[in-house]
């Protein structure tokens, strides 16, 4: 177990204040003034003696002490604020405390579902200040500086701990109000409120904190924490079928009704989201539960090509989290909160087709069906049913076709398609979808090859476009 290192504010020390101030530091440290020695007919500045703490650390039952130095040589524009910052870390190496027993920290360390990198984090945001330490001493000569700090320990543990029953009190305050906020089901509340309590002792979080609440005695960290805990696994997230089916009866587009629950009751504010195969990507949709804890999910427009379509569901605990506080240390928080998630499967009742219709050439009747044999083949590819002889079916495609000369020159020929597409529903008889394409342009050495060429034109013209558009027509 690595112990928590703690964080040092500059206390109230004034540099210098006063000349004798500084003079009567100095001779209480042991540092005396520097002594004038004659030499010959100069008299030149002699350094004082090193004090004795400069050579042996003291030790001290009523005080923590901080000592620390700093080369002139190799700092010599900044050497005594070095020296100051070092001095503040040893003495803040004396008060470090170490993490262990019933601490928060320790119970986050244990369970090592939490990355090293984020329990270091939130052990460096929650360090100590310490405030109202003294000089005890100031030391140099030509090659360094030193300094040393104080702070007495009786001082230090008794504003340490008003500060920090304080900040308990506020805590169990927020932890109160967030128990009544989730027995009304008002999680978001809640939620916020045991967020705020666990944050307001955070500076505490690497020590035993053990409070007295009206249920008895509890360590209120790990209390808190496991609010938020039982928050957001008690969320459950219930669709109203177990499947979505599509089909030409529902034009292939479903409402399904969604709703989250805390304790058997419908949760309002609750953001949820829900995603699908589409024909298209689809971005995750964001809903928020209504005052019955309910959304409304459309499942529309699915993948045709998806085997195992399906419609997921999921619980966003992070749009809880609280505006103002930190928020890379609530998402560590909730990591590890498994919300409730649900799949249904989509099934989709695929329309079924007849193609019929006629091809000319030059007004004559061919016997190749180009383009039947080509919007046959893409509705199959797309997931679609084709049959091939009078039958029950869904929908009557019709396509006419024919090929007229267009004149010819430098040895070339030209011939001009027109092809007409429609889609007729059976049932109702509407015309759910009519395409009409002109002067499709086929040119080659004679006439026959550029009709042919024409007629592989329109082929591209389904495969591109009038396939996906009877899809659409169909199914959106």
């Amino acid at each position: 177990m690595k112990p928590d290192i703690v964080h040092i504010q500059y206390g109230r020390v004034l540099w210098p204040a006063v000349i004798a101030v500084l003079v009567s530091l100095m001779s209480f440290s042991g540092c005396g003034d520097a002594k004038n020695i004659q030499q010959g007919d100069k008299e030149i500045t002699a350094p004082a003696e090193a004090p004795e703490w400069v050579g042996q650390r003291p030790h001290s039952g009523s005080y923590y002490i901080g000592i620390g130095t700093c080369s002139k040589t190799s700092q010599p524009l900044d050497y005594q604020t070095i020296a100051k910052k070092n001095a503040l870390n040893d003495l803040a190496s004396e008060i470090s405390v170490r993490v262990q027993g019933e601490t928060f920290l320790n119970s986050l360390e244990v369970n090592k579902n939490f990355s090293e990198e984020f329990i270091s984090t939130i052990s460096t945001t929650t360090d100590e200040k310490i405030e109202d330490y003294e000089v005890a001493g100031i030391w140099e000569n030509g090659k360094e500086y030193w300094v040393y700090y104080r702070l007495n320990k009786a001082t230090y543990q008794s504003a340490k701990q008003q500060k920090k029953n304080k900040a308990l009190s506020a805590a169990n305050d927020y932890y109160t109000k967030g128990l009544s906020a989730e027995k009304e089901r008002n999680i978001p509340a809640a939620f916020d409120l045991y967020m705020h309590g666990l944050f307001s002792m955070k500076e505490y979080w690497a020590e035993v904190n053990e409070f007295l609440t009206d249920s008895g005695k509890v360590y209120l960290d790990n209390e808190i924490y496991s609010s938020l805990q039982r928050v957001g696994t008690g969320l459950s997230i219930r669709p109203a079928t177990t499947k979505v089916v599509l089909s030409s009866e529902n034009k292939y587009s479903a409402d399904i009704p969604v709703s989250v629950y805390y304790n058997g009751a419908g949760v309002r504010g609750i953001t949820t989201t829900y995603s699908y195969a589409r024909n298209a990507y689809m971005k995750p949709k964001t809903s928020i539960t209504d005052d019955q804890g309910k959304v409304m999910v459309n499942v529309s427009n699915v993948s045709t090509t998806e085997k195992m379509n399906a419609l997921d569901l999921k619980i966003v605990l992070e749009s809880l989290l609280a505006a103002d506080l930190d928020k890379n240390i609530q998402l560590g928080l909730i990591k590890n909160i498994r919300t409730e998630s649900k799949q249904l499967p989509i099934e989709v009742l695929m329309p079924s087709f007849m193609i019929t219709g006629e091809e000319k050439v030059y007004g004559q009747t061919s016997s190749t069906r180009i383009l039947a044999s080509t919007l046959n083949s893409d509705l199959v590819k797309q997931g679609m049913r084709v049959i091939s002889t009078t039958g029950e079916h869904d929908y009557d495609v019709i396509i006419e076709s024919n090929t007229t000369a267009g004149g010819s020159s430098q040895g070339f020929t030209v011939a001009f398609l027109e092809m007409n597409v429609r889609v007729k529903n059976v049932k109702t008889g509407d015309i759910v979808y009519q395409e009409s394409l002109t002067a499709i342009k086929g040119l080659q050495l004679n006439a026959d090859a550029a009709s042919i060429e024409a007629y592989k034109k329109g082929k591209e013209k389904i495969e591109q476009q009038i396939t996906r558009s009877i899809i659409d027509a169909i199914m959106k």
